[in-house]
């Protein structure tokens, strides 16, 4: 682990397809990380406004290059990864129903190495729209949190132990 800023050439996206995490061509992602809707709990003699956290709630859109390589190993701690093909891997997921497992992974100035943060969880989430556009070359697909999760996504510091 190294520590200090990083770029996001050092961060790199895992999901399940069911047997084992796949790496896939990522260039951009939405926000990363979990929001609580305020619960307003001022009372009507308070002077300031005050606030509960509510629910949580996650979603995020990625978008990369549109790839259809072979399905490849998820990388390890410390080893850059080696991509899976986006529309391998994202075109079976889409619209599935099975809650998948999904990391997104950042490296502090080098390749994700176990101690740098992670943000996901196992058998969470679902792909809800899968997109291409093929003048460009590039793909959008949209996580969201799948109803019966076993998991909540997290921040984290270890590699996932992935089991769908």
């Amino acid at each position: 682990m190294t520590t200090g800023r990083t770029v996001g050439k050092y961060t790199h996206f895992a999901i399940s397809d069911g047997t084992q995490m796949r790496d896939i061509p990522v260039t951009s992602y939405g926000s990363v990380g979990l929001t609580y809707a305020e619960q307003d709990v001022t009372a009507l003699q308070e002077a300031i406004a005050s606030v509960l956290n509510g629910q949580g709630s996650f979603s995020t859109t990625i978008s990369g290059p549109f790839d259809n390589r072979a399905l490849a190993t998820g990388c390890t701690s410390g080893v850059a990864p080696i991509l899976s093909g986006s529309h391998t891997v994202l075109s079976a997921l889409n619209g599935a129903q099975t809650p998948r497992s999904f990391g997104i992974y950042i490296g502090m100035q080098a390749a994700w190495a176990t101690g740098d943060p992670v943000f996901g969880a196992a058998t969470c989430a679902l792909i809800s729209g899968y997109t291409v556009d093929p003048a460009a070359g590039t793909y959008s697909a949209k996580l969201a949190l799948a109803a019966g999760r076993t998991q909540d996504p997290s921040w984290g510091t270890a590699q996932l132990a992935i089991t769908s």
